[in-house]
Parts: C-alpha cells; structure tokens; sequence
C-alpha cells in the first residue's frame, strides 16, 4: 500500500480535482488537497482519471504475446483446434512464466488492474501452468489483482485423474472451478455439470463455464447450470462465459433464460467475437444480470488478433452494437470496468474516498471521445503506486 497525490484531473470527465491515496485507499478528491509530508506527487495535466479497466476473461497461460510472429493453423472444429494447440504448446521454447508475465504487463499498461484467467489443467499439463501464472504475478502482484480459473479445456470425464487435479488447483491458488462444453467435449452433459459443481460447492470456489455450444443445445445446457446454481445455492457465484445460445437461440426461450440468469444472479462474459453472434449484452443488462466485456484469447496458437486493452474491446463492442449516442458509447465503456468488477465482486472497486486507490488517466475531452479515439493511457495506478506510464508498464518486475 502508499500513499501518492495526484493533482489536476478530472474525474470520470468532471471538475478539475486532485485525489489523494492514503495507505493505498481514496481518502479524499476535491480541490487544493493536502498531503503528509513526504507523499509523492504527481501533476494530472487536467487528464480525465477514470476508475480502472477490468479484463474478466483471459488465458494467461496461452499467450505468444510479445513473441515472434506465429502464423495461425486453424483445423475444423473444436476438437482438433485444441489437440493443435496442446501439440504447439508441448514444444515453445518459451515458459508459462514468461509468457504470463509478458501479457499481464502489457494488460496493465493498458490500465487493467484486476484479472481474472482460465489455465488449462489436465494429467498432461498438470498444475504446471498455474504453477508458472502464480510465479509470474508474483514479481508483480503489487500492480495487477489476479484470480484463477482451474480450466478443463481438453475434457475433465475423458481424462481420469483431471478433476482431482482441478480439485487441488483450489489449494495451489485457483479460487475458481471452470467447465467447457460439456456436451461436445465430454460427451455427458449431466455428469460433467455434476462433477464441476460438487467440487466447487465442497471447496467454497466459485464457477466459470466456457459455453460455445449454440442454440437450443446451448440453452438446454444453460438450464442444468441454473438448476445447480439454485439447488446448491450458488447464486452470484456462478459465471457463463461466451453464452452464444444467448444470441442464436429461439427468442421465446432466450428471453425466459435471461430471466433465470437474473434471478440467479449467473453472471455472462462475452469478448465480442467476430464470426459468431454474441449475448444481447444490453438486454442483460438491463434485466440485472451481471455482465461484462472480455479479450479471451490474445495472440495465441487460436487468435492472432487482440491486445490485451479493454478499451479496444469497449470500442469492438460499440462498433458490433452501432453505438453512436455519449450515452450508449459510456454505457459500452462501463462493460469493460464496473460491469467487470461487480461481476467479479472486486471490493473496493470505483473513484470515491473508501475505494482502492487505484485509476487510470488518459488525455481526451470527455470519457465518449476517449472511447472512439483509444488514447494511450497516460497514468496507471494500483493502489497507491504508479504502475504504468505513458502505455509503458513501470511497476515491479519492469525490464
């Protein structure tokens, strides 16, 4: 935690203020503060200072980021895209460790300060990528918050011995149980629903669900989540990622889920995909459920495309929404931070006296503007200290 004054911004596009953080917390804003003797300061320039990005869906174990150019092979389907990967992976002479590293640095660069990452655990990988993640954030856990997702990406029932690995990720750091396509890659819905949150509900984890499978499958799937979530009593501990049945599925039943969802309180994460439609993100929204925007893959053996900046997904998601109103673009950019953090309930999360001292400041007339226009960000602060400057990390491990 520190202390560090920042003079002459303006928050979330305000009055010209100064904040003051005080044992890495907000303790105040407001014009011609004062600080202890001794606290760093820093002159905002009349910067807009925003609360924080948050990149809810990544695969920091996945990453090519900041390596050489790997061109992409995409074989049909799903199955044989992650064998592809799984073979390309066996052979980088490159670690989970550094690959982690190099992609949580420039996530924060880019003004996240909290992540949440899937890491693939199976009887081959084993618990060596979260083992790798864990040892890269801890050169730099002083400027990023990061939460664990234990991922069976290639099957967990068809693989013995992989839910007991995923049952002790959560006593080597995970803190949530992913699932995947139960239906495509497992092949028993039901038994790998079952298994996904008996392990979880014995280890207080919480859940967070790849769900690719479109349509009236996607739904039917959807509804065993919900049925678990209630009867274990998980609501607001329960996370479906990608949910594309949301935004192929019959209308009729699309609209009967999200009102499941929202009395559940499940939350979605979408990352805005190209080729395929994704959840009505502002249905969502407006029903209450929780929902959130997200990069997913970044220049990895799957995706050459992405950049780890939440605010180029903000902007892919009001381009794919024909957003153009100030209201419907703030609206966009608020799916990539306080949507993001109540979703992952991230305390103190906002830019108020009480919250983390954490914030990002960026050159731009209004928070629409900075939208469209995707500066770089000027400042990144983590509780207190100053991590990243001028879209250059500068926090602990900086080469």
């Amino acid at each position: 935690m520190s202390n560090l004054l920042i003079t002459n911004v303006r928050p979330e596009d305000g009055a010209a203020a100064d904040v003051l953080i005080l044992d890495g917390k907000i303790s105040a804003i407001g014009t011609g503060l004062r600080a202890p003797a001794g606290t760093p300061a820093h002159d905002g320039g009349g910067a807009i200072a925003m609360a924080p990005f948050v990149e809810a869906h990544v695969h920091l174990d996945k990453i090519l980021w900041g390596l050489p150019w790997h061109s992409i092979n995409v074989p049909a389907g799903l199955r044989a895209m992650i064998d592809n990967e799984v073979e390309i992976r066996r052979n980088l002479p490159w670690s989970v460790e550094d690959r982690a590293g190099r992609l949580m640095r420039q996530c924060v660069a880019m003004g996240s300060t909290h992540i949440r990452s899937h890491i693939d655990i199976s009887t081959f990988y084993k618990l060596d990528n979260i083992h790798g993640v864990l040892a890269a954030w801890e050169k730099m856990k002083d400027a990023v918050g990061l939460e664990l997702v234990a991922f069976p990406q290639t099957g967990m029932l068809i693989d013995p011995g992989c839910a007991e690995l995923m049952e002790a990720s959560i006593d080597e750091g995970a803190s949530v149980i992913g699932g995947i396509d139960p239906g495509t890659i497992d092949g028993d819905t039901k038994g790998h629903l079952d298994k996904i949150f008996d392990i979880a509900h014995r280890k207080s984890a919480k859940i967070d669900i790849h769900l690719h499978e479109p349509g009236e499958l996607g739904l039917y799937e959807m509804n065993l989540i919900c049925d678990r979530t209630k009867a274990l009593g998980m609501n607001g501990r329960v996370v479906v990622s990608h949910a594309f049945c949301l935004g192929d599925g019959p209308a009729a039943k699309v609209s009967a889920m999200i009102e499941r969802l929202a009395d559940l309180q499940i939350g979605i994460i979408s990352a805005v995909p190209g080729e395929i439609a994704f959840p009505p993100m502002f249905d969502l929204a407006k029903a209450n459920v929780p929902c959130a925007l997200a990069s997913d893959s970044i220049r990895d053996t799957w995706n050459p495309h992405g950049n780890g900046d939440m605010l180029d997904r903000c902007w892919l998601f009001s381009f794919r929404n024909w957003c153009r109103t100030d209201n419907e673009l703030l609206a966009c950019l608020d799916m990539g931070r306080s949507r993001g953090a109540d979703l992952l309930d991230l305390k103190g999360y906002g830019l108020a006296p009480g919250c983390e001292g954490s914030l990002v400041l960026v050159n731009g007339e209004n928070r629409a503007q900075v939208l469209v226009d995707r500066p770089a960000r000027a400042l990144v602060v983590k509780a207190g200290r100053i991590v990243a400057e001028n879209g250059r990390y500068s926090g602990p491990g900086a080469a």
